[in-house]
């Protein structure tokens, strides 16, 4: 094994290189071929991500209908007054002009996009500018077919070091409502259709939508029902681990529909909100409660969150970014970055335009990780 590259110990240099940003490494890689073949080698890869973990960033999204725009921000806080943000929404727009993304999920650097104009998902990864678009996963419905909105999940197989999509395609024939599974593989581009066998979970289930699910350690969630009666629904939530492909089911902790599944310090977590006050705009205020799933399968109250209604009134949580900070959506539409610990606010930058518009947010890493073919 080479011990040295050029007058550097190679223990030393890598230790160095791997604080890098990735956008340096990849200037780097020009510099000599074992410079390229380590930063190329899933040991770097690797360790490159856990670090760049320390240091997540807040991507959002939301879809501007009136102007054709899908606007998409990299949030990236440099202990200003003012956080800065790179407008991946541009860099979007220039490599597919018409696209209309529905729907994204991001997990460790790496974004899933759900082109809806072109009926295709896509996966990139903004700091190395690699795109690409999966193969169609459902060749034909048939003439007799509508609806056909998929479920997504994607994330990462630690036991094969894999990313994969979980598509979960609900749509109505005359035969009824119809459900299509199938699971996508990165390092074969190829999807594998469920058998019935395998997905007898869904039966008598609703699944919610793409606007709340998470993926943690190699299973990913959604929220879900079941039909109790015509009325009547227990809520529930299906994971799916990644690594033997297999479906189960999960009571949740709440008795009602609302709450957000996020990821929390390694664990799935399921946000809800309770209103107090008198309904009326001027005086309500939301209690936030945290509920996490432990190892023994059991939800346990986390976090009791009550943000003071001045000078932010606040409607919403979207997720933990780092140091005991919280991103949230006041009244205003402004998003916020949240301090449990001094209770202040600080200002993202950042407003949709219209109270219905819901924006996505997750954590975001910078990743080395390749996904061309």
């Amino acid at each position: 094994m080479e011990r040295s590259i050029g007058d550097w110990p190679v223990d030393i240099l890598t230790e160095i290189l791997l604080k890098l940003p990735v956008k340096s490494i990849l200037r780097f890689k020009c510099v000599a071929k074992t410079w390229c073949h380590l930063f190329q080698s899933p040991s770097f890869v690797s360790q490159h991500l856990s670090i760049s973990k320390r240091n997540k960033h807040i991507v959002v999204y939301y879809r501007n209908d009136e102007n054709d725009i899908n606007d998409m921000r990299l949030i990236v806080d440099n202990n200003q007054p003012l956080l800065c943000y790179r407008d991946l929404g541009q860099e979007l727009s220039s490599n597919f002009p018409h696209m209309y993304v529905g729907h994204f999920l991001v997990d460790n650097g790496l974004l899933c996009l759900l082109d809806f104009a072109n009926s295709r998902i896509i996966l990139w990864n903004p700091a190395t500018r690699e795109f690409r678009i999966i193969p169609e996963c459902i060749k034909n419905f048939g003439e007799d077919v509508y609806g056909g909105i998929p479920l997504l999940g994607f994330g990462l197989d630690p036991l094969s070091n894999d990313y994969k999509v979980i598509n979960v395609t609900e749509f109505y024939s005359v035969r009824g409502k119809q459900r299509y599974h199938a699971v996508y593989k990165m390092s074969t581009d190829s999807w594998r259709v469920l058998k019935e066998e395998e997905v007898q979970v869904f039966e008598d289930l609703d699944m919610g939508d793409n606007l709340t699910n998470a993926c943690v350690n190699g299973i990913y969630y959604w929220k879900a029902a079941k039909r109790l009666g015509p009325v009547l629904q227990e809520h529930k939530i299906v994971a799916f681990h990644l690594g033997t492909e297999v479906f189960r089911v999960i009571q949740s902790p709440l008795s009602k529909p609302t709450g957000r599944l996020l990821p929390l310090h390694d664990r799935i977590s399921i946000w809800d909100d309770q209103l107090h006050g008198n309904q009326q705009l001027s005086n309500e205020k939301r209690i936030f409660t945290i509920w996490v799933l432990n190892d023994e399968g059991h939800w346990t109250k986390f976090l009791k969150i009550e943000p003071e209604p001045e000078p932010f009134l606040v409607v919403g949580l979207f997720v933990f970014w780092k140091n005991n900070k919280l991103v949230v959506e006041p009244r205003s539409r402004q998003l916020l970055v949240y301090d449990l610990e001094s209770k202040e606010f600080k200002e993202i930058g950042y407003r949709t335009r219209d109270f219905f518009e819901f924006p996505f947010v997750y954590t975001y890493e910078d990743s080395l990780v390749s996904i061309r073919r």
